[in-house]
């Protein structure tokens, strides 16, 4: 390439960039020149060479439609936490009628099942069924919470099999909430799953959680395993 076509190219490159500069510092430019507006044409892949209207009404209307679609998702979900609310707080009044701890997590075990979840609770010092492996549940804690309040996603059957049992019921396919119980005398889990390996994600909120966990972490201070 000769000097000259060098010079030229920079000459186009400079003339673009202060072009370009100039429209976006005046965004009025093109208000006071309509027939201006009309004779500019951009390319286009598909429909070949379109006005610049058209192409700001274009950008209007995906716009538009990508709004309506985070609306859409932002009503879904706000439906969604407005039934979750509901359905713990009806299980917050359940476990608060409870004479003993088994039957507080029989009231979680059935809320769990009312919103297709299956509940999963091990505690230190209770009956063989809810009973905890701690060494096992250290070693979980200690490789996946990493500082976090609780843990979302898949398990691995070891794990399943380590925290709940092989006998539990979870899902291998499915998707997991694990989160600590930590009382003055008694520690444990509490966890849900589901049979949807994406319900659980690592980016949920976990505020309800969290609120039940203290529910149950108040209850075993004060209620006995079987009410004599």
């Amino acid at each position: 390439m000769s000097n000259t076509e060098t010079e030229i190219n920079e000459n186009d490159v400079l003339t673009a960039e202060v072009v370009a500069d100039y429209l976006q510092n005046h965004p009025d430019f093109f208000m006071n020149r309509p027939a201006l507006v009309d004779r500019l044409a951009l390319p286009h892949q598909q429909l070949g060479a379109v006005s610049l209207v058209h192409v700001q009404l274009n950008r209007q209307r995906h716009r538009i439609e990508e709004l309506e679609e985070e609306i859409t998702a932002l009503m879904s979900l706000a439906a969604s936490n407005d039934r979750t609310l509901h359905a713990f707080m009806d299980l917050q009044e359940q476990m608060f009628r409870c004479d003993d701890l088994s039957q507080v997590i029989e009231a979680i075990e059935r809320k769990a099942e009312q919103l297709s979840l299956k509940a999963h609770i091990r505690l230190s010092g209770a009956p063989t069924q809810y009973a905890l492996d701690a060494a096992y549940w250290q070693r979980f804690t200690t490789n996946n919470f990493n500082g976090n309040l609780a843990y979302l996603g898949r398990m691995r059957k070891a794990d399943r099999d380590g925290l709940f049992g092989e006998h539990s019921g979870a899902p291998e396919f499915g998707s997991y909430v694990v989160m600590a119980v930590r009382g003055k005398d008694t520690h444990g889990i509490l966890a849900f799953s589901s049979e949807d390996g994406g319900h659980f994600q690592p980016s949920m909120d976990t505020l309800f959680l969290r609120y039940l966990a203290e529910v149950l972490t108040h209850l075993l201070h004060v209620l006995p395993w079987k009410r004599v």
